[in-house]
């Protein structure tokens, strides 16, 4: 299915590893869900600091400048509710984030389950510009067409 390449490599890994992958993984999606189902960072905003924050980024609270990550959270309610339109509203790369994310972390996480991991090769770090445009790009279109409130 998936074959090494000049970027990559797919390599048995080690008990010791498959573990560790699988952990970081399900704690990467244990911290994402904790902050959309109950964002701390608004909580902690409003009611320990005392700053009114709307939606709990520190960037948004503190500047009115939002992040490129900023809606991702309703987003991710808007997806998981099949309101795939509105989730445009609130980041308009949104989705396509959670799509090249959830690509990405499932063959992880499915590697990790049948023993294998995913080793990046040396050209791989020359392509550091495409999640950077990515997320640059995200940023740009969320400042002029995201909805924050």
């Amino acid at each position: 299915m998936f074959r090494s390449n000049k970027f990559y490599s797919i390599e048995p890994a080690l008990p010791a590893e498959r573990s560790r992958i699988i952990w970081i993984l399900l704690l990467i999606a244990g911290v994402g869900l904790l902050n959309v189902y109950l964002n701390p960072l608004e909580h902690f905003f409003t009611n320990v600091i005392g700053i009114p924050s709307i939606n709990g980024c520190p960037l948004y609270t503190f500047t009115d400048i939002p992040c490129p990550m900023c809606g991702m959270g309703r987003v991710f309610s808007c997806l998981t509710d099949f309101y795939i339109t509105q989730s445009f509203y609130y980041n308009p790369l949104g989705l396509a984030f959670y799509l090249i994310f959830g690509i990405i972390y499932s063959v992880i996480f499915l590697l990790a389950l049948f023993k294998r991991k995913v080793v990046l090769l040396k050209p791989a770090y020359g392509l550091w510009y495409i999640p950077t445009a990515f997320i640059l790009l995200m940023w740009v279109l969320n400042i002029l067409f995201g909805h924050h409130t």
